[in-house]
């Protein structure tokens, strides 16, 4: 009930601040090959849209808020909006 409640919230802050694509759909996030496989993102996705790959994490962009969460808590700037 509570993370349906911070991921309620997280779509509100999301409509009001993230870029949106031509279509007028939010963006899903990317993680580039910068990656340090630290799990930092993971740990931190209120959706658990993030899982661990071969070389990288990768985001399923079916499931991701595009709350921007993982991007703040990289700490090499390897995630940014698609």
């Amino acid at each position: 009930m509570i993370k349906d409640i911070i991921i309620e919230e997280l779509i509100i802050v999301k409509v009001d601040i993230y870029i949106y694509t031509k279509g007028g759909e939010l963006m899903a996030y990317v993680i580039s090959d910068e990656c340090i496989m630290c799990g930092a993102c993971e740990a931190e996705c209120p959706t658990d849209s993030i899982s661990e790959g071969d070389s990288k994490y990768e985001i399923d962009a079916e499931t991701c808020i595009d709350c921007g969460v993982c991007a703040s808590v990289c700490p090499v700037e390897a995630i940014s909006p698609e």
